[in-house]
């Protein structure tokens, strides 16, 4: 059923849907003719009178379309408008469009269509509802679920209003976005406001702009990221998103996700690799890490903590030069501290914790190992120093251990310490509490 209301379609209703007795020359109306059967005879006829009408002054000429086919066809030799119903195939250039109802303005050099509209352009393709073609720049705009399909780099772009341009070689397309493509083994989808696809022959070195509640997965690594802004860059098959961009790492089975935030992220869709810059926090669970700068490795099940890195969980607190967390089945299994390192644990929530009431340990370097989101055990290696202030009871010493050594291992329960083991140079003692004025 026709709709009235097509915005596209309403110019020619009016055509399409007069009385069907047959159409006659008329002096006021000029050449006007309707056919069925012979139709490449009346086109042919129709063609001549239009190519030998005056031009007007200072249009520039165009290669008009070419009308293939069409079951039914009707035209005015004035205006030179064609209504063309019934299959209609037409021809510009490298461009073939075909839908059910056609009306060329030859004149102004517009082609409208509607009904199962399909634009076929060397390797691209685009079907819609609805579409106005312009002669001019070749530029199409469709409308009502749009679909254009770039064969070549195996492209799929959709949305309910597009435009697809040839110079720029570029297709926009709004109103409930969705971009796919085959990478690899992985299926990359892009949601938006509003997309910008550019095709592989365009002079940029961009191959898609995504804008406004964006959304991009990668399917294959089970790695979802939203922003406000993404830009994907065909050369080095990467992408730069912006605009309170936050990544989500989603674990197998019922191990939760990493959700990493920050102002700034590049993906890498080859390698699987997330840099993630200023303000920087990953969660996972009841962890969590803050620093300047991460590097995600998605595949390689690693995560690099730059720039004043600190890493905290429900007793504990882990800080140093850099920090480095390795995955095992997306949980974090250990964290390699390097330069100045040093953890603090306790009993109660380290929130809500004085810092003078921590046990402390530290060293040249660190390793700590994790059992589920909690620490279990701390290796401090390199001029190390465990500071142990025991849980204060109703009676007995306050005071607090102090061991050195050249490696010292604590071993950890919910924040409270269990073994102690310390090897190489190890030196001892216990500090009493300090007085009111601060003597021991």
């Amino acid at each position: 059923m026709r709709n009235r209301n097509d915005t596209f379609a309403a110019p020619c209703f009016d055509r399409f849907d007069e009385g069907g007795a047959p159409l006659t020359p008329s002096r006021n109306s000029g050449i006007l003719y309707r056919g069925t059967g012979s139709i490449r005879r009346l086109i042919t006829v129709s063609f001549l009178a239009a190519l030998f009408a005056p031009q007007a002054t200072g249009q520039e000429r165009r290669e008009p379309v070419q009308i293939e086919e069409a079951g039914n066809f009707r035209a005015t030799g004035v205006d030179e408008v064609f209504d063309l119903a019934e299959s209609v195939r037409l021809k510009h250039g490298n461009t073939v469009l075909t839908s059910d109802r056609v009306n060329y303005d030859r004149l102004n050099g517009i082609v409208r269509l509607f009904g199962s509209v399909r634009m076929i352009r060397e390797t691209t393709t685009l079907t819609a509802a609805a579409a106005v073609y312009y002669e001019q720049d070749q530029r199409a705009i469709g409308a009502g679920q749009v679909k254009l399909v770039d064969a070549l780099d195996g492209v799929v772009l959709t949305g309910d209003r597009m435009v697809f341009t040839q110079e720029p070689h570029l297709a926009v397309a709004t109103g409930k976005p969705n971009m796919t493509w085959q990478q690899d083994d992985s299926r990359i989808n892009i949601e938006g406001w509003r997309l910008e696809y550019y095709f592989t022959e365009s002079n940029t070195l961009l191959k898609a702009v995504a804008k406004e509640s964006v959304i991009v997965v990668d399917e294959g690594e089970g790695v979802t990221i939203y922003c406000d802004h993404a830009e994907y860059y065909k050369e080095t098959e990467s992408a730069r998103f912006s605009g309170e961009p936050q990544l989500v790492k989603r674990l197998e089975g019922d191990e939760g996700e990493i959700v990493v935030t920050g102002n700034d992220i590049a993906y890498g869709f080859e390698d699987r690799t997330a840099d993630v810059f200023d303000s920087v926090k990953v969660v996972k669970g009841t962890l969590q890490g803050i620093c300047d700068t991460l590097h995600f490795d998605s595949e390689g099940q690693r995560i690099d903590l730059l720039g004043n890195p600190v890493i905290r969980s429900v007793h504990s607190e882990i800080t140093g030069d850099q920090i480095e967390l390795e995955l095992v089945d997306g949980q974090v299994a250990r964290a390699v501290v390097t330069g100045n390192a040093m953890g603090s644990y306790a009993v109660e929530d380290t929130a809500g914790t004085d810092q003078a009431d921590r046990s402390t340990i530290e060293g040249r370097g660190m390793i700590v190992d994790f059992a589920g989101e909690s620490v279990k055990t701390i290796t401090a290696q390199g001029n190390a120093v465990s500071t142990y202030n025991p849980t204060t009871l109703e009676s007995g010493p306050t005071g607090h251990n102090v061991v050195r050594a050249k490696e010292i291992v604590i071993e950890l329960d919910g924040g409270e310490l269990v073994k102690v083991n310390a090897g190489g140079g190890v030196d001892g003692t216990y500090l009493t509490p300090e007085d009111e004025d601060g003597n021991r």
